[in-house]
């Protein structure tokens, strides 16, 4: 009886791990489409804080962050590590357009700069095109309110190296 509930347990692990290998692999193909994938792996932070890609192309990205109750800190604005969040989503989309399956990278550094409160509908935006995309490169975002005016600036750093 216990070698039989053993075997079973074995065969259930294993036929797991193939399933999930399967999934994973199936993924790892849509990375030529990034905003496939990003969609198709559920969005994973921006489900949090309902921020929404509005425009995914080649070394640019865009986006907005919808102001909401359960992302304020004391002082009735949006909070600074939402935008944080939202700035280095948006930055890290850019810049991932721009990889191929050969490349790796890494964030090695944020500087985030705050000008003003933010509220209401924020908008980000990044373009990435550096003149060499091996090593350390710089991606900036900028965060804007309703009325245009920045709220927040982001300074990226990546890592990128060829595998």
């Amino acid at each position: 009886m216990e070698t039989t509930t053993i075997a079973a347990l074995i065969i259930t692990s294993i036929a797991i791990l193939i399933g999930t290998f399967t999934f994973l692999a199936n993924k790892a193909k849509m990375l030529r489409n990034p905003l496939q994938a990003w969609n198709e792996l559920n969005k994973p932070i921006i489900r949090h804080f309902h921020m929404r890609i509005t425009s995914l192309e080649e070394g640019n990205c865009s986006g907005v962050l919808k102001e909401q109750k359960k992302i304020h800190n004391p002082f009735n604005c949006i909070h600074a590590a939402a935008l944080c969040t939202f700035a280095e989503t948006i930055g890290g989309l850019a810049v991932l357009t721009k990889l191929t399956k050969n490349h790796r990278a890494i964030v090695t550094k944020i500087n985030m700069e705050y000008y003003k409160k933010a509220r209401g509908l924020i908008t980000g935006t990044s373009t990435f095109s550096p003149k060499e995309l091996i090593g350390t490169q710089e991606c900036e975002t900028i965060l804007k309110d309703q009325s245009s005016d920045i709220v927040a600036k982001a300074t990226i750093i990546w890592n990128i190296r060829s595998s």
